[in-house]
């Protein structure tokens, strides 16, 4: 026996990789997925079986020994103690409350009757159906006989609305885990969550990245297609009934499930868009290429680094006007957050004062109960970055003590 072999460090680790298609590699590791190329699939999968480095050398034939290791220590084994390290990290993810309802058995055995919905014409379906939604919009308003209730009424309808959303939602997951069967797999579970105020449900589907590019845009557009059918059937029911408060309650509905479909299209935030605007770039972090492009136009280069050639591709272009869009969109939601959130303390001071002054009847009980709701929206919606400012406020209290 030749002591001088070396150990092969990838039988250490319990890894699986696929080919999703002909040029797309996946490796799976601790529940996590990454897109690699062909030759590194090419090591872990022969990595699977030899014992020794220079057995795999002798396997792959096209590299050296130390190139090889190089390759391993520098390019794959940070990528598993990476994972391991975020593993047992607790995630903070924004929600104050997040809990599975559904395991995967349960969400798959709910959602294949709707898995037929999601064969070769899908794309061309989904076109259709989002031309007759913004036909239908425009002419939707003018089907609501009277939406000016008595205030009591009003606020009935928006609670009743408000827990419609949870329906609306689930059927949303219901149809992400539909065309995740029909592609080939299940969802893992299918959860729901809070964030501030509004409920979330969310499936996990992290075993999407084992199908292809195709499958895996109509697994993220599943959800709003749904949607696309529920407005239909909202539309349809508008022109059924004639009853005020039934028809307030469905008009409130027909815009929500409209604004979360429009929501949910927008790339700039980890929702469906996001994820179909990252498959069909092939960036499968775009979020976090998009912030190390800002940084390499902000930050000074290095002057001996060597001069790359200026890169004019569609996709650099794409990614280029998605950054600027990005940035835009942050600089707006935050000047609006500050805005919204002055505007509500001033409010709120002002109704604090002239509290003595007021007759207390119905109208004055909604007045203060909408000041204690913008306060908790307050609250809830700064938990995370007042507690990273606290944290950095301490950082700095105990570094001047010592």
């Amino acid at each position: 026996m030749n002591t001088l072999q070396t150990e092969n460090s990838l039988l250490n680790y319990d890894y699986t990789i696929t080919s999703a298609s002909n040029n797309e590699f996946v490796l799976s590791y601790e529940g996590r997925y990454f897109k690699i190329g062909e030759f590194m699939y090419q090591i872990l999968r022969e990595g699977q079986q030899a014992k020794y480095l220079e057995d795999l050398q002798a396997r792959l034939g096209n590299v050296s020994l130390a190139g090889l290791k190089e390759i391993i220590d520098t390019k794959i084994l940070p990528i598993f103690k990476t994972t391991e390290s975020k593993a047992s990290a607790a995630p903070d993810d924004g929600f104050w409350y997040k809990k599975q309802v559904l395991s995967s058995r349960q969400s798959t055995t709910l959602a294949k009757p709707l898995s037929f919905l999601f064969g070769k014409s899908f794309y061309f379906l989904f076109l259709l159906l989002t031309g007759v939604n913004i036909a239908l919009y425009s002419r939707t308003h003018t089907i609501v006989a009277n939406d000016d209730l008595p205030l009591g009424t009003e606020i009935l309808t928006w609670v009743a609305s408000y827990f419609s959303l949870f329906f609306i939602m689930f059927v949303h997951e219901l149809g992400h885990t539909a065309a995740a069967y029909k592609s080939g797999i299940n969802a893992r579970s299918i959860g729901l969550g809070f964030y501030t105020i509004m409920p979330a449900m969310y499936t996990d589907l992290t075993d999407v990245w084992t199908v292809s590019k195709s499958n895996r845009i109509k697994i993220n557009l599943a959800g709003i297609y749904i949607q696309l059918i529920i407005n239909l059937g909202l539309v349809a029911a508008l022109h059924t009934i004639s009853n005020d408060f039934a028809q307030s309650f469905v008009w409130k509905i027909y815009i929500f499930n409209s604004i979360l479909m429009v929501a949910n299209l927008v790339p700039l935030l980890k929702l469906d868009g996001y994820w179909v605007l990252s498959d069909f770039l092939g960036v499968p972090n775009l979020i976090q290429t998009s912030n190390q492009l800002l940084l390499n136009a902000v930050t000074k280069k290095d002057p001996f680094e060597e001069e790359k050639p200026r890169d004019y591709s569609v996709k650099k272009i794409l990614l280029i006007v998605y950054t600027l869009i990005r940035v835009s969109f942050i600089a707006f939601v935050t000047f609006m957050a500050f805005a919204f959130i002055y505007a509500s303390i001033l409010k709120t001071i002002a109704l604090i004062r002239y509290i003595p002054y007021l007759s207390f009847n119905f109208e004055t009980a909604i007045e203060v109960l909408k000041r204690i709701v913008t306060i908790v929206i307050i609250s809830l919606f700064t938990r995370k970055y007042r507690k990273l400012f606290s944290n950095v406020i301490l950082k700095r209290v105990k570094w001047y003590r010592a």
